[in-house]
C-alpha cells in the first residue's frame, strides 16, 4: 500500500506561498501596531500629567490616562487588522462579539466586577498612591491602583495584588500620606 502525499504537499506549498505573499502586509501591520502602542504610551503619559495639573483627583487622572492608552492601542490594532485583511470591517467584529456576549459575561464576571470596582475606586479616591491601607488582614502602602487590582507593598517589602472588588466590598482602614510609615 502506497501513501500519496501529493495533495498534502500541494496544499502545504500553497499555504506557504500565501503566507509569503502576505508577509509585507503582516510586517506593515506589525509596524503600525508598534507605532500606535508607542503613541498610546506617550499620549497616556501626557494625559496623566495634564489631568494631574488640572484635576485634584489622582484617580481620575489615572483612569483618563488608561482610557487614552486603551483607545489609541485599540485603534492601532483595528488599523493593523485592516492592513492584513482589507475586507475586515469593525461591524464584523461587533457581530462576532455580539453572538457570545452572554457566555463571555458569565465567563468574565469576576474580571468585570473587579474592573467596575476599580473604576469606582479611581473616581471616588478613598485612598491615594503612597497611602497606608489595611484590608482583609493585608497591610501596606499603595504602590499602584489599576483598573482590575490595587497593588500594596507590605512592610516586609512584598507586593500584594488585591482585587478591587475585595477592596470595594470590605472595610478598609486608610492612613493618608506618610503618617502610618514605620
Amino acid at each position: 500500500m502506497k501513501l500519496d502525499f501529493s495533495i498534502a504537499w500541494k496544499t502545504g506549498a500553497h499555504l506557504i506561498e500565501e503566507i509569503i505573499s502576505q508577509l509585507p502586509s503582516i510586517i506593515l501591520a506589525a509596524l503600525i501596531l508598534v507605532l500606535f502602542l508607542i503613541a498610546a504610551s506617550f499620549a497616556s503619559s501626557r494625559a496623566r500629567k495634564i489631568a494631574l495639573r488640572r484635576l485634584s483627583h489622582q484617580g481620575a487622572a489615572l483612569l483618563l490616562a488608561r482610557l487614552v492608552h486603551t483607545s489609541i492601542a485599540l485603534l492601532g490594532f483595528l488599523i493593523a487588522i485592516s492592513v492584513i485583511a482589507p475586507s475586515f470591517q469593525v461591524s464584523d467584529l461587533i457581530k462576532v462579539l455580539g453572538i457570545g456576549t452572554v457566555a463571555i459575561g458569565f465567563a468574565f464576571q469576576n474580571i468585570l466586577q473587579n474592573f467596575l470596582a476599580g473604576i469606582l475606586l479611581l473616581l471616588q479616591e478613598p485612598f491615594r498612591l503612597g497611602d497606608f491601607i489595611s484590608v482583609t488582614g493585608i497591610e501596606g502602602h499603595v504602590s499602584d491602583i489599576q483598573a482590575r487590582a490595587t497593588i500594596v507593598t507590605t512592610q516586609e517589602g512584598r507586593e500584594v495584588i488585591i482585587p478591587n472588588a475585595v477592596i470595594f466590598t470590605n472595610p478598609v482602614t486608610v492612613g493618608h500620606g506618610d503618617a502610618q510609615k514605620s
